[in-house]
């Protein structure tokens, strides 16, 4: 026996060194072949059937042994923490996820995650749990209002997933849904029933089961609120006047319920309560309410209200009572469309009466100018609208409509008033003359198309000119409307003794009218005078004095001056001023407190100089009315002589050659005699006019490019009148001359440029005398313009 065991350690001793020999060989070779195998999980799985109550464990394993390996559990992707439903068991080869309890709610996809230095791998298993539906969203009674929709859901956890079904009880029985009834259950079990009806109140109850146990029931009861409404909202009531009416409130809804009455906005308790009386009873479906009227008479006629009111809403029924007499005024009359030679005229029904409407009058005039003849189209009952058409285009209108019925006219609607729409002006400007003004200028002359040719408001003028000899198209320039009917235009900086060819174009919003008939004028090669530097020295409460300086080398042009002035926008007066070496005039017999405009030009036979700046001037007192006549003097000197008037002056045009000659050889000394005086004038003018007096201000005109002798209108002009522009040396280019027609009764102040310097800042003002206001204005109110 002892050898028997002797043997037997020694043959377990080299088993165990030989399996010692053999394991550090594996040992050796799996760390060689893991830095060449990469990670890699073994796969698990759930078993197939899992109750709920039960305990569920899987391994996550590796393939080869690997050190340092991090494992990460997940379900359904979200990271697993151990807690009291799962616990996790982690070594350095293996994982383990242990579940207990585990229910329904437990199924889903178990991921398990092995990663470390040398790689990472991933294995899902799904875990299925079988067990007896338990609620998720458990029906509940719902109280709901006639005509709304209702969602009731009913649902549950289960594994396999249960089925639902929906049954409705009637006293307590359970029965099948009608085949007309609205309701039905979706994919989800959730019962959708829709325009709720009073038969769909009840008891009903959801049933659920996936055959694991018993089935899961719940029944809930639908309550059906029925508001006060009325089927008829609207009704009219037609009774003869002298006779007896009802008016009834059938009112459907739950019980208790009011019905209170109105005419027109007012509670019938404020009426005479002793020819209205009120009857209410309760029917089968809600409350009937009456009311009677005994000898119906006009103020009966209106609108009678009931409200229905119960514990879930209200609701509102009307009645009209239109008590039978003539046509009343057709309402709601509107102008639905204009265009520029007809309108659409739209109405509501008038009340009618027993005798139906036979026909609707409407009666329309213009609304401008002086009366027009009042005109009338008829339409039949049938038509609510109409068409009016033989209109004028840009004209105000007044339009009214009236029934008629075998009774008779009943009273006209509202005046509706309408404008319609323009058209381009059909006429061209009549009476075009041109007339040439000194070295490339010319003086241009024209009237208003005829008024009833304007197709609307008139905005302007284009005048264009091109050369004669020239086969370009006509250049325009832009001259805005004015009041009178005639206008005029100077057009400076042309060629000199050069022919061109004058059109004038008239438009409005709608667009430009015809051109009128080409006038050719050729510019004449020499200059007027330059324009006079003005100023008021004096003033009291009827006369104002002013004095002027001229340019030396004019002085032996110059034949008289012509002063212009004006109060207020009353028309303008020329006083004729000889060529007097004192050069100061005083005008009298003015109104007192009243505002003057005035300008100065000087005459000769080579024609008028520009304007000089326009001053306005406020004689001293107070204004009141007054009988005044006009009548000025020269201070120091008589009345005009008759050799000072221009015809006499006429044959003197001989001499004036002899003139201009003996200004050219005095040029020289005279142009340094000017530059002094010119700035001196601006020493003492530099804060009365805002920009150099020989400098040019900016470019107050855009010059229409040749290439388009078709022009858009301009923009409307500024809503208040513009200063006139400077003219001491006239170093504006644009100015503009009085227009001596008994109709142009305006102050017509031109302004058309862009970014001048005349929009703002251009008046300034002085105090003299008792401290009234003396202003001078940087822009004459005539047209001037240079040429392209």
């Amino acid at each position: 026996m002892t050898l028997v065991k002797y043997l037997s350690c020694t043959l377990s001793l080299l088993f165990l060194q030989r399996m010692f020999d053999v394991v550090l060989l594996n040992t050796t070779y799996i760390q060689a072949a893991n830095a060449q195998v990469p990670l890699k999980i073994r796969p698990f799985k759930f078993p197939e059937t899992v109750e709920e109550g039960k305990k569920v464990q899987v391994v996550c394993g590796l393939e080869e042994g690997f050190e340092d390996v991090h494992f990460t559990w997940f379900k359904n992707e979200v990271p697993i923490v151990s807690e009291t439903r799962w616990t996790i068991i982690t070594h350095s080869t293996f994982s383990v996820l242990e579940l207990d309890h585990v229910k329904v709610v437990s199924s889903g996809n178990y991921t398990c995650v092995a990663q470390n230095t040398e790689g990472k791998d991933s294995h899902t298993a799904v875990l299925s749990v079988q067990g007896p539906p338990t609620w998720k969203e458990e029906p509940v009674d719902v109280e709901i209002i006639v005509g709304d929709s209702v969602i009731i859901p009913c649902s549950a956890y289960g594994s396999p997933a249960p089925s639902v079904v929906w049954t409705k009880e009637i006293d307590r029985f359970s029965g099948a849904f009608s085949e007309d009834s609205e309701r039905y259950i979706d994919s989800d079990g959730i019962l959708h029933i829709e325009d709720v009806q009073r038969n769909d109140g009840g008891y009903y109850t959801c049933t659920l089961k996936n055959g694991i146990k018993e089935a899961l029931r719940k029944t809930i009861q639908i309550n059906i609120k029925v508001p006060a409404r009325f089927e008829e909202k609207f009704h009219v009531e037609r009774v003869h006047r002298g006779d007896s009416v009802k008016l009834e409130c059938d009112a459907l809804g739950d019980n208790p319920m009011t019905i209170s009455w109105n005419k027109d906005n007012d509670r019938l308790s404020r009426v005479d309560t002793g020819r209205y009386q009120i009857f209410d009873r309760t029917t089968e479906g809600g409350t009937l309410s009456e009311i009677q009227v005994h000898g119906v008479d006009h103020s009966d006629n209106g609108i009678f209200t009931c409200l229905a009111k119960n514990a879930y809403g209200e609701d509102q029924r009307t009645i009209k009572l239109i008590v039978l007499e003539p046509p009343s005024a057709p309402s709601d009359v509107r102008v639905d469309q204009t265009w520029s030679r007809s309108v659409r005229i739209t109405w509501m029904m008038p009340y009618s009466g027993n005798s139906p409407v036979n026909k609707y009058i409407i009666q329309y005039w213009q609304n401008q100018g002086t009366p027009h003849r009042l005109e009338e189209e008829t339409v039949s009952s049938a038509q609510t609208s109409t068409i009016l058409y033989k209109l004028q285009p840009g004209t105000s209108y007044v339009v009214r409509v009236m029934a008629e019925n075998d009774v008779g006219k009943g009273t006209p609607s509202e005046n509706r008033h309408f404008l319609t729409s323009e058209e381009e002006p059909s006429a061209s400007p009549t009476d075009v003359s041109v007339e040439a003004r000194g070295a490339g200028t010319l003086h241009i002359k024209w009237k208003a198309p005829p008024k009833d040719q304007w197709n609307g408001q008139l905005k302007g003028y284009y005048v264009g000119y091109k050369e004669t000899s020239s086969t370009d198209s006509y250049t325009y320039k832009h001259v805005t409307f004015s009041e009178g009917l005639s206008e005029e235009y100077l057009l400076q900086h042309l060629r000199k003794n050069t022919a061109y060819g004058i059109v004038v174009v008239a438009f409005n919003s709608a667009g430009r009218g015809p051109e009128s008939q080409e006038i050719g004028k050729i510019t004449k090669d020499t200059d007027p005078p330059t324009a006079p530097s003005l100023r008021v020295t004096a003033q009291s409460e009827t006369t104002i004095t002013i004095k002027w300086r001229q340019n030396k080398g004019d002085a032996d042009m110059i034949s008289h001056y012509i002063l212009f002035y004006k109060e207020n926008s009353n028309t303008w007066n020329e006083v004729t001023i000889p060529h007097i070496k004192k050069k100061e005039y005083v005008l009298q017999s003015l109104r007192p407190g009243s505002i003057y405009c005035l300008y100065l030009q000087a005459a000769s036979q080579k024609g008028n100089s520009n304007p000089s700046k326009t001053l306005t001037v406020k004689t001293d007192g107070a204004a009141g009315p007054m009988e005044w006549n006009l009548h000025a003097v020269i201070s120091g000197e008589e009345e005009l002589p008759e050799y000072f008037r221009l015809p006499v002056l006429a044959p003197v045009s001989a001499s004036v050659a002899i003139v201009i000659l003996v200004v050219i050889v005095s040029c020289m000394a005279v142009k340094k005699e000017q530059t002094r005086y010119n700035r001196d004038i601006e020493t003492v003018t530099e804060k009365i006019y805002p920009y150099s007096m020989n400098g040019t201000p900016p470019q107050r005109y855009v010059d229409v490019e040749k290439t388009r002798p078709l022009l858009q209108p301009p923009p409307p002009p500024p809503p208040f009148p513009l200063p006139p522009p400077p003219s001491d040396d006239y170093s504006a280019p644009y100015a503009t001359l009085p227009v001596n027609d008994a109709n142009n009764s305006t102050d017509r102040r031109r302004n058309f440029g862009i970014g001048s310097k005349s929009n703002e800042g251009s008046i300034d003002s002085r105090r003299q005398g008792d401290g009234n206001m003396i202003q001078e204005r940087a822009e004459v109110h005539h047209h001037y313009d240079h040429a392209a």
